[in-house]
């Protein structure tokens, strides 16, 4: 029974969770659009058979991976298939360097450590990611060519946002760069595991994760996703730096709301993507409650802000005073770590169902961590 859950388990996240984990204001991170049908190993979970051998589960657990050529070839050298095309792996990867928080946090899941060269001034920020205390010791990296080549790395992993005068320039001086192309739905984040421990040699601690993944997101929407449509309250996921923007379909503050078990208030409203807005919409969208992924001081003051605003007044978020400042590095970021903000805004919700108010770190790999 537990074999056929994680097999048709990405599948129903995918369902329950609409639009879930699409790119976010506030990174350093955009994963592009969405794919229309994410696939697939996440999709086979568990298709290996428990008298296979080793080799043969991990082949049939990463088979249909996207980016995966070969998932036969568990030796080196070893390709993938990545934006900027295929690229040959010649051996494990021990100098590491990714041009984003999002995958730096997979990286750090996977990986020791000491096989990372460096990270971006983001992945340091604790406002921007919730690794940020593991990776005090680490240089940063700016993500200027000269300053990725000049780190050391032998193997660079980019986003599918990063421009390809920046790719060529750093494969110009003979490290091989992997331009992934991330899918950010529930499978699709899965898979971006799968698909990052195959590249750096580490297949069997990214299934060990994806399983870890896939457990609690499906702790989670098993009883946000029996909540009846009418018990669902409204969530505004709104942020103000220069304007005032409230998340609509097709971002990753739409697939948490979704997945905690509420409306996200600018779906329902139209608004598409991370808009732009002004109070005449929160009006419109008649908020239940509001939540705020912006850094602590910046937030209280714009909570301030919307709970002191008289055009506001009838809005029950407001009324009741239900404005919450919630953390950006578990909101904001583009990787697995998103489930712990599903995980924090369900104990908000649902509080009785979900008591643990501070959802724990995933597990780490290598070093005791």
């Amino acid at each position: 029974m537990r074999r056929l859950l994680q097999r048709l388990l990405p599948l129903a996240l995918a369902a329950l969770a609409v639009g879930a984990f699409a790119s976010a204001c506030g990174g350093d991170d955009d994963d592009g659009s969405p794919s229309p049908t994410p696939s697939n190993a996440a999709t086979a979970t568990a298709m290996a058979t428990p008298t296979a051998s080793p080799a043969k589960r991990i082949e049939e657990r990463l088979r249909g991976v996207p980016g995966i050529v070969d998932a036969t070839n568990l030796s080196w050298p070893r390709e993938v298939e990545g934006l900027n095309g295929r690229r040959a792996i010649k051996a494990k990867p021990m100098k590491i360097h990714t041009m984003s928080a999002g995958i730096d946090e997979i990286t750090l899941s996977l990986v020791p450590l000491d096989r990372i060269v460096g990270v971006g001034s983001a992945t340091k920020n604790p406002d921007t990611s919730s690794f940020a205390p593991l990776v005090k010791s680490l240089p940063t990296v700016a993500r200027e060519p000269e300053a990725v080549v000049a780190s050391g790395a032998e193997l660079v992993i980019a986003t599918p946002t990063q421009k390809a005068d920046v790719v060529a320039a750093i494969e110009g001086a003979g490290i091989p760069v992997i331009q992934l192309n991330l899918d950010p739905t529930p499978a699709g984040r899965l898979n971006a595991i799968l698909l990052l421990g195959y590249i750096y040699g580490e297949e069997e601690r990214a299934i060990a994760l994806a399983d870890e993944v896939s457990a609690r997101y499906e702790k989670v929407v098993a009883v946000t996703g029996k909540k009846a449509d009418a018990e669902k309250p409204v969530v505004a996921h709104l942020t103000k730096y220069t304007s005032l923007y409230m998340a609509g379909s097709g971002t990753t503050g739409e697939g948490i709301v979704t997945a905690a078990g509420a409306k996200n208030a600018g779906t329902v409203s139209g608004v598409k993507g991370n808009q732009q807005i002004g109070l005449e919409a929160v009006v419109a969208a008649n908020p239940d409650i509001i939540i705020i992924p912006m850094p602590n001081e910046a937030g209280e003051k714009f909570k301030a802000e919307l709970l002191a605003e008289p055009t506001l007044a009838g809005v029950p978020a407001v009324r009741n005073g239900k404005v919450y400042v919630v953390p950006p590095s578990l909101y904001t970021t583009n990787s697995f770590a998103n489930v712990r903000a599903v995980e924090h805004l369900a104990h908000i919700l649902w509080p009785n169902e979900f008591p643990v108010a501070d959802p724990p770190q995933f597990s780490l790999a290598g070093q005791g961590r």
